[in-house]
């Protein structure tokens, strides 16, 4: 990861959030509790980074009142944040902190009061009361309203633009990483300064953070198309070229599972026929290349929900046998996550890990200390000795 870009990217995952609907959730951690999928109307608020879960004799929390964080259908103002507390062998939520949002205070305040006043029955090891951490939670509270910009942000915005196309790209991103912290920016500003964030990281060589930067569109764009949002945060000719760099980087990190996806986001949306001819072209040749390489490598790193949190990564499988190597840094735990089951993996390992006979549309989910970088190689079982 480029020294400069590392300073401000921070990954963001977002729930299916929207007037008069809300869903907190948690990030893809599987420590403990199951990952509930994009849901609507969920009420209950998620536990995750329980390391304890792990042990013996351990019976997680359970929340027996308060109402889950959530804003009032009214409010009408663009919000998201992540927030971490622990539940005290009392059952009390203690140290409630918002790691990071977008800046609007009395929300940050609203849900912090929230989450203090939710209720436990607390967690135990071997029938002992025990305080346990909880999150990172995510909330996002996005709006169906016609996407502008604020005149400051958009004024900043054009001026490290203009220092980009210069190839200025130290001048656009400290614009960049103004634009960052502009307090209170609403969804759209967020996508356009993922937009130029992307952008300098291309320049850089930084495929990595390219992407990661992408993904945050997506997910804002992903969610506006699922909840049917007559205003697009990315317009449908943009977001079809954007699907395509995506694809185009997946390949090249060997996810070829990952940019299938991809594709099909890319077919269904209806794009250009040029632009879906040339994703097919390129996948079809990834096919056929993934499928003569008895060890395919995908490079991974940890990147952090909020700045100072713990890492996370994911990739979809291709193959059933699989086994990480080069590992630089700390991993606490991997999880194998597949349509209706899921398994935490033994790490370390001695022998290649393999997917249960049955299972099915397999993910990799790692966690561990942020800025881990490993390389995760799928073997084909049948050249193995």
């Amino acid at each position: 990861m480029n020294a400069r870009t590392r300073q401000f990217f921070q990954r963001t995952f977002h729930c299916t959030l929207y007037s008069p609907f809300y869903t907190p959730c948690s990030t893809p951690l599987r420590a403990i509790l199951r990952r509930v999928a994009l849901l609507a109307l969920a009420m209950s608020t998620l536990l995750g980074s329980l390391a304890v879960s792990a042990q013996s004799g351990f019976i997680p929390p359970e929340r027996i009142s308060g109402r889950s964080p959530s804003l009032n259908s009214n409010y009408t103002e663009e919000a998201w944040l992540v927030y971490t507390y622990k539940i005290d062998a009392g059952g009390n939520v203690v140290d409630a902190v918002i790691q990071s949002s977008n800046g609007i205070p009395e929300v940050d305040s609203h849900m912090l009061a929230q989450i203090e006043a939710m209720k436990f029955r607390p967690a135990t090891r071997n029938g002992n009361p025990v305080e346990v951490p909880a999150g990172p939670v995510v909330y996002t509270w996005i709006l169906d309203i016609p996407r502008a910009m604020r005149p400051e942000f958009s004024a900043t915005l054009e001026q490290a633009w203009e220092k980009f196309r210069a190839q200025d790209y130290d001048g656009a991103f400290d614009l960049a990483a103004h634009l960052k912290e502009m307090p209170g920016r609403n969804a759209f500003e967020d996508v356009k300064f993922q937009v130029l964030a992307a952008s300098i990281a291309s320049r850089w060589d930084d495929p990595a953070i390219e992407m990661q930067h992408l993904k945050r569109v997506m997910e804002f764009q992903n969610l506006a198309d699922r909840n049917r949002f007559e205003n697009p945060y990315v317009e449908p000719q943009h977001y079809a070229l954007m699907l395509a760099r995506v694809h185009e980087l997946q390949l090249a990190n060997n996810q070829l599972a990952d940019a299938q996806v991809t594709f099909n986001q890319i077919q269904i949306r209806g794009s250009d026929d040029e632009v879906i001819e040339r994703v097919k072209s390129a996948q079809l040749a990834a096919q056929q290349r993934f499928q003569a390489m008895p060890d395919v490598a995908t490079r991974g790193e940890l990147t952090p929900l909020y700045r100072g949190g713990s890492g996370t990564w994911e990739t979809r499988l291709s193959r059933d046998t699989f086994e990480l190597q080069k590992v630089r840094g700390d991993i606490n735990w991997i999880y194998l996550a597949c349509l209706g089951n899921e398994r935490r993996l033994a790490y370390p390992s001695s022998r290649p890990w393999e997917v249960p006979v049955g299972w099915k549309e397999c993910k990799v989910e790692i966690s561990g200390r942020a800025g881990t970088r490993f390389e995760l190689h799928q073997l084909d079982s049948s050249r193995l000795q």
